[in-house]
């Protein structure tokens, strides 16, 4: 079974982040998402911000547990931003306590920081389909 990771992050939208960065960083995130899937886990990105609050956080984690949330650089890596990045932590151990924690601060991949806490998904060999002998099926 496949390590679920909840990315969540400011919407691109957002006044702290520059009009001129949107695009590239929207590409960013579809790039890493892609990544990550490849890589052997189901990734997941969402967006909220003080204005709009964690709501649809919350709900999404009561409707699909993750194992691990990860806060991106515009909270992690912002420090008027700590009081939200509170507010995220907060309502993940409220609603899914097992979940590992991790920031993305622009120093490390994605990956990296991921790995440090489930392991490298390379790690997980792939199911090969077999015969009733035993053998595996040539497909």
């Amino acid at each position: 079974m496949a390590i679920s990771i909840l990315h969540i992050g400011l919407p691109l939208d957002h006044p702290l982040i520059p009009v001129e960065e949107r695009p590239k960083i929207a590409k960013r995130l579809r790039d890493l998402q892609e990544r990550m899937t490849l890589a052997g886990y189901h990734y997941e990105i969402v967006h909220a911000s003080p204005e709009t609050g964690l709501d649809s956080f919350k709900h999404q984690l009561e409707t699909q547990p993750c194992d691990g949330v990860l806060i991106g650089g515009g909270v992690a890596g912002d420090p008027a931003m700590s009081y939200f990045m509170e507010q995220i932590i907060d309502a993940a151990h409220e609603v899914v306590p097992k979940a590992k924690i991790m920031f993305y601060n622009h120093a490390d991949d994605v990956r990296t920081i991921v790995e440090r806490w489930f392991g490298s998904r390379s790690e997980v060999r792939p199911i090969i389909p077999q015969t009733k002998s035993g053998l595996p099926s040539l497909l």
